[in-house]
């Protein structure tokens, strides 16, 4: 399903474009497909220098492209919808962003049916202090995309709720501070059931530890989970990827460190894969990164 109409009262808001923004094309906003060595996703047009670009996202249908930039200190989503033509426009910021200029949207998330976009934000929240972010979400309808609602209280917390993560069965993986938590933060599953997300539950030992663990990626049938820790003996820099695989008994094996072709001495971070399984993204450092997502089976032991 193409999600044309979905975006369509986004797309029709007024935005100042650059004066020598190219004619896009195809796929992946038509750029070369990288091979097993990370590089940088369209250079000078989504990850330009000297500004910050991560998370990047696209819906499950490929047809709208979803990332966050850093403006004037706060974050905000931007996004690009691939027009009938199979061109891509300049991307812009998402009417949410728009919304509470002085606060952060990020960890932008599609579900599994394209009919939400889930993302964490600092926006005002009855109850919450204005430091902390919560999970959001915002239903894409054929009015284009709903005001924002927060998620439940079993959900968000009293601290920072961090990284969604929706799989095949609409279940939701996040990262945050509770009582159970084995470090200084850990990553949770919410099973759905019923409509509803119920009580989140720690992913144990297998994922998390003592040191700070978030950005969690969850392949859609939950056979694999890229994330990120802090302050591991084996660290490259301030923060590395690792993936885990499911055991036969359906607990997480430890996780992998995924070396220095994807880790460096930056913070390599957000990691995700392309819904059709093709390529995996992440950001290192100030950049959004891409690969061969067919790397992924070679850390398998």
């Amino acid at each position: 399903m193409r999600l044309t109409c979905l975006f369509a009262l986004l797309v029709s808001l007024p935005v100042t474009a650059q004066e020598e923004w190219p004619v896009l094309s195809g796929p992946y906003l038509g750029q070369k497909p990288p091979g097993m060595t990370p590089e940088v996703f369209a250079p000078g047009l989504v990850s330009l220098p000297g500004e910050r670009e991560l998370n990047s996202v696209f819906s499950p249908d490929g047809s709208i492209f979803m990332f966050t930039r850093s403006v004037d200190g706060v974050f905000k989503m931007f996004f690009s919808h691939q027009q009938d033509d199979g061109s891509w426009p300049e991307p812009r910021m998402a009417p949410p962003s728009r919304t509470y200029p002085g606060h952060g949207d990020v960890d932008m998330a599609f579900a599994p049916g394209g009919d939400w976009v889930y993302f964490i934000s600092n926006r005002p929240l009855p109850g919450y202090s204005l430091e902390r972010y919560n999970i959001w979400r915002s239903r894409i309808t054929m009015d284009g995309l709903m005001t924002p609602e927060p998620l439940g209280p079993h959900i968000n917390g009293p601290g920072h709720e961090l990284y969604p993560m929706l799989v095949a069965d609409g279940s939701l993986y996040f990262s945050a501070v509770r009582d159970d938590t084995l470090g200084a933060r850990d990553s949770y599953r919410a099973q759905y059931a019923d409509g509803e997300f119920e009580e989140p539950v720690n992913l144990g030992p297998g994922i998390n530890g003592p040191t700070d663990e978030g950005d969690i990626y969850v392949s859609p049938d939950e056979a694999y989970v890229i994330h990120v820790a802090a302050e591991r003996p084996d660290n490259l820099g301030s923060s590395d990827l690792y993936v885990s695989f499911r055991l036969p008994d359906g607990s997480w094996g430890k996780g992998i460190h995924m070396g220095d072709v994807i880790n460096s001495e930056e913070s390599d971070y957000c990691p995700v894969v392309t819904p059709d399984g093709k390529y995996f993204f992440f950001t290192r450092g100030d950049d959004v990164m891409w690969v061969d997502a067919a790397i992924i089976d070679t850390y398998r032991r």
